[in-house]
């Protein structure tokens, strides 16, 4: 097997106990995979330290910490950039290995546990973990991202047929269309295939364009509306990059 690049993580020990917090980090530099490992002794000071310039890989809670201020710690560190893609592992007793102590310990958002006592090949075990958490985490931050997008998209296909079915020029609103799909150019990989699943998801659970749209309108509500689909036609336009105009102008 040809030997590839290892990555190395940086982890943070948060336990009020100090012996128990040295012999981790002692275990921890027999692991290779290990670059970077700071202590803590309770949650406010780990929230102290995600609160600065460094990023964390793995950050080890110790089961003296109450469960209640684990969930919320966790919760508040996924939001963090120095922690959204950190695998939040609790380190329990031997005892606890029963089923139900790891269920709720799941609820709880760990992303996996490290029983007393431990070996290397475990410590081990939890950096693979890390490296499948951090890959879940940030397919799951595009996939949201695409996600949204792809509703700008759709409302944007929705206003253009419509002003167009009535009779309006979307030439300006066709180009900034053209600009929120350029994004879609610079996938390639995992992305591109996240991209399609997405794509092929939305438009078809897509519901038709809203019902304002088959109204039939006389008189008072002739004038409501063009006032309306003067606010769809800049909205259609809305954002559209400068020096577009002149362009558009020449050609309409």
């Amino acid at each position: 097997m040809a030997a590839h690049h290892m990555v190395k993580y940086d982890a943070l020990i948060v336990d009020a106990d100090i012996d128990r917090r040295m012999r981790l980090k002692s275990a921890t530099t027999s692991v290779v995979q290990f670059k970077k490992v700071q202590l803590s002794n309770k949650l406010e000071e780990a929230n102290d330290r995600l609160a600065g310039e460094d990023t964390w890989d793995v950050i080890f809670l110790n089961y003296s910490l109450q469960q209640d201020e684990i969930a919320a710690f966790i919760k508040a560190a996924k939001e963090k950039k120095s922690a959204q893609d950190a695998a939040f592992i609790l380190v329990l007793p031997a005892k606890d290995q029963e089923s139900s102590t790891v269920a709720s310990n799941v609820m709880i958002g760990a992303d996996g546990f490290l029983f007393e006592p431990y070996s290397v090949d475990q410590l081990i075990e939890i950096t693979e973990l890390a490296a499948k958490v951090k890959a879940e985490r940030s397919a799951g931050r595009e996939k949201a991202a695409l996600s949204f997008l792809l509703n700008d998209i759709m409302s944007q296909i929705d206003m253009i047929a419509y002003l167009k079915s009535v009779g309006y020029d979307v030439g300006r609103g066709i180009k900034r269309f053209r600009q929120m799909c350029e994004v879609f150019n610079t996938l390639e990989g995992e992305s591109k295939n996240v991209y399609y699943e997405v794509a092929v998801e939305k438009f078809e659970n897509a519901p038709f364009p809203e019902k304002i749209y088959q109204k039939k309108y006389k008189g008072a509500s002739k004038r409501v509306k063009e006032k309306m689909e003067k606010k769809l036609l800049a909205k259609l336009e809305e954002g559209l990059e400068e020096g577009e105009d002149s362009e558009t102008a020449s050609s309409a």
